[in-house]
């Protein structure tokens, strides 16, 4: 019975789950074709609906920001690219898409120039997932341990000394590559960064509207979240100023 009743369930959740992934690729399928029609705001309802039923892919938040792009809401195509390319980071379509809503923006903000270090890591962590990062640590490591055995117990000098070397680079390689893996995890998973959805943003000084304003950005614009009081973010541009915006006005990208 109890065999039964379990088989019965299994049955079930798969029926459901089946259910569900058709009624997705429905929407999916009819939005698309909204899209070609330059239907826009249908094919927008359709793709935010995917959305909803908590549906996450990086083709969905591209179709979604096409979707506001094309429908000149600038701020939101933004922030679906942002999305987008979180979970894609090395897509060129992607990329190229943001770029072009970006040249849309009222403000031009010059990121702070950064170590030719810190920006090659940057980079290049972005070839590859983290997982796929991570893989690699670990191949690497255990040829580097293989190599390292192979010194310990091979009896010819160059043989062993030829060992030790190859041990010693793979080393520093897997050490690279734990590099690129947690920069590209921390980049995944990173809560602090934020689109400007508010159409004029006065930047204060200080939380609450007796805050000196510093300066006035537009929506569009990218940020980092320092830290919350309240109603209020501090929050930094990519040129290195800070200051404090009201939190509606602005929504995070995760």
């Amino acid at each position: 019975m109890k065999r039964f009743l379990l088989l019965f369930v299994l049955c079930f959740t798969a029926s459901l789950t089946a259910g569900a992934k058709e009624v997705t690729d429905s929407l999916w399928n009819e939005a698309n074709t909204h899209y070609s029609n330059a239907q826009y705001q249908e094919a927008l309802d359709k793709y935010l609906s995917i959305e909803e039923s908590g549906k996450e892919s990086p083709a969905l938040y591209y179709n979604i920001g096409n979707t506001y792009f094309q429908m000149r809401y600038i701020a939101y195509a933004i922030l679906y690219y942002e999305k987008a390319l979180r979970l894609e980071p090395n897509n060129p379509d992607i990329i190229y898409n943001l770029e072009v809503a970006r040249e849309q923006c009222i403000d031009r903000i010059e990121p702070v120039p950064v170590f030719f270090l810190a920006d090659w890591i940057r980079k290049s962590h972005q070839l590859l997932s983290s997982d796929i990062w991570t893989a690699i640590s670990i191949i690497l490591l255990v040829s580097a341990l293989v190599f390292f055995m192979i010194f310990l117990f091979a009896r010819g000098v160059r043989f062993r000394k030829a060992s030790f070397i190859l041990s010693v680079v793979i080393l520093l390689f897997t050490l690279l590559t734990v590099a690129l893996a947690w920069q590209s995890r921390k980049e995944a998973t990173r809560e602090d960064l934020a689109i400007v959805l508010s159409a004029v943003s006065s930047v204060r000084s200080s939380p609450g509207t007796q805050g000196k304003d510093l300066l006035v950005i537009h929506e569009g614009t990218r940020l980092r979240v320092l830290e919350k009081m309240g109603d209020w973010a501090r929050i930094e541009l990519e040129d290195g100023r800070q200051g404090w915006v009201a939190l509606n006005e602005i929504v995070f990208v995760y």
